[in-house]
């Protein structure tokens, strides 16, 4: 399933109720293009290391610790972000999408981005029940995110991923809510939610078991689920300041399968957490 049937067959009714409660608000915002302030002021970066504990894959009875590294680089309305790192690079917990991304305009509280990113794919190295099944393939994956800011620091996300390389990757939609607040001068918290709609090529990818490999090279039964609903989250993100420029920060969050996802025989734990923390050093500002 393409990435318009993705959005046509599971996102129409909901995707109109948007539209409609979000025409007044368009219709009074003025559109303008990211203020020229914003692409003169040079650049801002960060730097560090996290450490990150969570499943193997949604969905795996198997848990992984790994250290990857946080690097995050605003130039202009470019920003490129690896672990997090472009959430440090405003000092707030404003979400930055990975990957290459460029902030196409704005009216008023309201945002378009577009952007590039590279998908690993999954491999059945890191869990015994994905022996025997085709690995996913790595690909490049294009992004369009639309963002609006409610004041008081709510704001909702909705992001699009499709792989533009046809490799299996199929496409996701990913809507969220976030609030972040501040505790105290050099603390601040983001609570969020969402849930992620995936069409059938994604589905079948990393939750299917195809049936040329189904008793054969795998114990599994086949299994072809459809496009829908994959999965729900909440989570929480503290950052501090321990000095002028480092920081440390680190969140929890807590998955749900749905929907066929939840069906499928590699759900061997649908409900599942991830723990991260991390240290990292930003400029300048």
């Amino acid at each position: 399933m393409t990435c318009m049937n993705l959005l046509v067959s599971y996102c129409a009714r909901p995707v109109a109720v948007a539209l409609l409660l979000a025409s007044p608000l368009v219709a009074a915002a003025q559109l303008r293009p990211v203020p020229a302030q914003e692409t003169e002021k040079g650049f801002t970066w960060a730097l560090g290391a996290y450490v990150a504990n969570g499943p193997s894959y949604p969905g795996s009875a198997e848990r992984s610790t790994g250290v990857r590294p946080v690097i995050g680089l605003e130039v202009g309305r470019y920003t490129i972000s690896s672990g997090g790192g472009g959430s440090l690079l405003d000092f707030d917990l404003d979400a930055r999408d990975s990957g290459v991304t460029a902030r196409l305009f704005e009216w008023d509280h309201f945002r378009l981005s577009a952007g590039l990113r590279l998908d690993g794919g999954r491999k059945g190295e890191g869990d015994a029940i994905l022996s025997g099944l085709p690995d996913v393939k790595r690909t490049l994956r294009g992004r369009l995110s639309a963002i609006y800011d409610f004041p008081e620091h709510l704001s909702l996300r909705s992001t699009l991923n499709q792989d533009l390389l046809g490799h299996g990757g199929g496409a996701t939609l990913q809507t969220s809510a976030r609030y972040e607040f501040r505790i105290s001068d050099r603390t601040e918290i983001s609570i969020g939610a969402g849930f992620t709609l995936a069409d059938a090529t994604y589905m079948r990818s990393f939750m299917g078991v195809p049936a040329g490999v189904a008793g054969v090279t795998t114990a599994l039964s086949a299994y072809q689920p459809g496009g829908g609903m994959h999965s729900t989250d909440v989570g929480l993100e503290i950052k501090t300041a321990v000095a002028d420029r480092w920081v440390v920060f680190g969140g929890v969050r807590y998955q749900q399968l749905r929907g066929d996802a939840r069906r499928s025989p590699l759900a061997v734990k649908p409900d599942s957490y991830g723990v991260s923390l991390g240290l990292a050093y930003r400029c300048c500002r």
